[in-house]
């Protein structure tokens, strides 16, 4: 039986502590951006608990396939069995963990097939937004200061290797483009994806440069801008859909899975 993977801690006593020492989503946005305020929301101790989770996913703590220990993860958070129990079903109920019978709660897998459906959605779901985002950009061009805001953030956090920061600015950054169309069902239909979103994004910068990743966003905004239909959507087709889909998850967990190697000390 796999042990559930070890999640180093920070210290506070009555929410959950974070896998990594990550600055998180909203700390980012104050570090990398000063001028640029978002609403807060409340959150409850089952958020910050699916949020560790998200975390220890995204940064290949968790790798798709492993088991989720219940009493294991409240151990290692510092939080009773009871928002841990809330937030995995949470996560059950988006996909992102799976209760398998005589083989316990896991981490969804990542097949190609199943990547395929989920980027296939997105990949329709975004198209609608962009272009109506561009339609609505050649009457106001400040539409798209928040993606361009959020982009310069997805930089910075390139240039102090956030993992993290960059799966989360990621998801923000696409979000946001939902958001912008003021079209609230498009937004609701994109939202079940996000946490599956996250720890994709988190993954790929474990094979992709985290600077190239930051400018495909610089990318894709001026596209939105430049109102060049033909470009946007062949631009659209090879962010959302064909990139993602290079990721080896199979290297990915066999390296995690690989035993340490050995120092080999020098002869005299």
């Amino acid at each position: 039986m796999t042990a559930t993977p070890a999640i180093a801690t920070r210290s506070p006593r009555r929410q959950p502590k974070r896998p990594f020492d990550v600055p998180s989503d909203s700390a980012l946005g104050e570090r990398h951006s000063p001028r640029q305020l978002e609403p807060l929301t409340p959150r409850t101790l089952v958020d910050h608990v699916v949020e560790a989770i998200v975390q220890a996913a995204a940064t290949g703590i968790f790798m798709p396939g492993d088991r989720i220990v219940e009493a294991d993860v409240a151990r290692r958070l510092n939080v009773s069995r009871v928002p841990v129990r809330e937030a995995l079903r949470l996560l059950e109920s988006q996909g992102i963990v799976v209760s398998m019978p005589y083989r316990g709660m896991r981490l969804m897998e990542v097949s190609a097939d199943r990547l395929r459906k989920i980027l296939e959605v997105r990949l329709a779901l975004e198209t609608m937004a962009a272009f109506m985002l561009r339609a609505a950009c050649r009457e106001d061009p400040q539409i798209l200061a928040p993606l361009e805001a959020i982009s310069a953030q997805l930089h910075a956090a390139a240039l102090v290797g956030d993992r993290f920061g960059i799966a989360t600015l990621d998801t923000r950054f696409h979000r946001t483009l939902c958001r912008l169309t003021g079209n609230e069902i498009l937004l609701a239909a994109w939202e079940p994806l996000a946490c599956q979103l996250t720890i994709i994004f988190g993954l790929s910068t474990l094979q992709n440069d985290m600077a190239a990743i930051a400018e495909e966003h610089v990318v894709l905004t001026d596209l939105l801008r430049s109102g060049d239909e033909a470009a946007l959507k062949r631009n659209l087709q090879l962010h959302i859909l064909d990139s993602p889909q290079a990721i080896d998850f199979e290297a990915l967990i066999a390296h995690r899975n690989a035993p340490p190697k050995k120092s080999q000390r020098r002869r005299a």
